[in-house]
């Protein structure tokens, strides 16, 4: 029997809360990853199966809007579902609940399968089944859309290292949210909280690259990032905040 959507079990241990004993973006991003990652192997097309298709899942779209962040030693749970398949891209879903139930977040993903070997990306038909566990069922909020470029003034320069690397050979999807959110102070965080944040993948980040961040506020607490390396455009983000 197909099961389209699945809920998954996290907590929020003292290594995934900020200085306001809170969860930050990046926890809450390993955990939509690591949701991702359960949903497709119960589904039959998770890491194993890539392996054996010299073949892996990369994101390239995430969106993410938060109602209220998790705090220390709570409990969450992560439902997740595939919304469409297309050739070359599929659309993933997320919503987070507290332990009651309640929605403290929504979030909308892309993907797309690409050749370990050649890293290009693959025809997504390949995926025998695949398109039997789409169920069209959208997100609950925007889905993610494509990022526009930025001028924006240099924020911060550094090089990948060994602990940015994933099992696919390129830095881990997370740690671009950490580069990103890393580009405002304590004070700044004292006195907003995010509200919504959106991240386009472009290309990989290879371990000894270096890395530039560009950053620019295009309208009041909407603010853009682009991260360079080599004159070509790595990924470009967006973080909407709100006062606290």
């Amino acid at each position: 029997m197909i099961i389209k959507k699945r809920s998954y079990p996290f907590k929020v241990y003292s290594q995934d809360v900020d200085f306001q004993g809170k969860s930050t973006l990046m926890a809450l991003g390993n955990m939509l990853l690591s949701t991702a990652g359960y949903n497709a192997d119960d589904n039959g097309f998770g890491m194993k199966k890539m392996h054996e298709m010299n073949s892996a899942w990369v994101l390239t779209k995430l969106a993410l809007e938060v109602e209220q962040f998790p705090q220390e030693y709570e409990e969450v749970h992560v439902e997740t579902w595939v919304e469409e398949v297309e050739r070359i891209t599929t659309t993933r879903n997320f919503t987070i609940k507290d332990v009651h139930g309640n929605i403290i977040g929504n979030a909308g993903s892309h993907w797309v399968m690409i050749d370990m070997q050649t890293r290009r990306i693959k025809d997504l038909e390949t995926l025998e089944g695949l398109r039997n566990y789409a169920d069209n069922v959208a997100s609950l909020i925007e889905s993610p859309i494509k990022l526009t470029p930025i001028q924006g003034e240099l924020i911060d320069t550094f090089k990948v290292k060994y602990n940015d690397i994933d099992i696919n050979g390129h830095a881990n999807s997370v740690r671009y949210i950490e580069w990103v959110t890393n580009c405002f102070s304590i004070d700044f965080y004292r006195e907003k909280e995010l509200k919504r944040f959106e991240i386009n993948y472009i290309s990989e980040a290879l371990f000894g690259e270096s890395l530039e961040i560009f950053q620019e506020e295009i309208a009041a607490d909407d603010f853009r990032f682009e991260i360079r390396k080599n004159g070509k455009i790595a990924c470009r983000a967006r973080m909407v905040m709100r006062s606290r």
